[in-house]
């Protein structure tokens, strides 16, 4: 099954700078998981102590208010997601649900912990990998909020 994650993860953003070796090790860290259009993949608000790494489909991501829930986004292949609790360990800040049948693999702590005590050089690579995508959408969270208050 790492030979399969491997090749799954093998041209994905986030692991751009791994080799294919390294690919097949962090596979066995990872779990693979099918799931049906329309399931709830995680509620806002729910414990989180996994991340996502969606391989096929496209997953809705949104976030709930007083006026009822406002989707902020579509996610598509090799989108990280549920990062942030994977880090932090906070509840979860939004609901993500398969808007089409989808495959996805996750990261849980349990295994981040493993690979950061059996491999630390590739889980610091990874995590360094993983804080380079939150920088780049905190930059673009930051452009869209400026354009936003400037429309203001």
């Amino acid at each position: 099954m790492s030979e399969k994650i491997a090749d799954l993860l093998d041209g994905l953003d986030l692991f751009k700078d791994f080799s294919y070796p390294e690919l097949r090790t962090v596979a066995n860290y990872l779990s693979y998981h099918q799931v049906g259009k329309g399931a709830v993949v995680f509620n806002e608000g729910d414990a989180g102590n996994y991340m996502l790494i969606l391989v096929e489909g496209s997953l809705a991501v949104y976030k709930g208010g007083e006026a009822g829930h406002h989707l902020l986004s579509y996610e598509g292949r090799g989108r990280v997601v549920g990062e942030m609790a994977l880090i932090d360990h906070e509840r979860r800040s939004a609901t993500c649900t398969a808007h089409t049948d989808c495959e996805l693999m996750t990261l849980a702590t349990e295994g981040l912990d493993r690979m950061a005590q059996e491999y630390p050089g590739l889980a610091y690579r990874f995590m360094f990998a993983l804080a380079r995508l939150l920088s780049r959408r905190l930059r673009r969270t930051s452009g869209m909020l400026v354009e936003y208050l400037s429309d203001v």
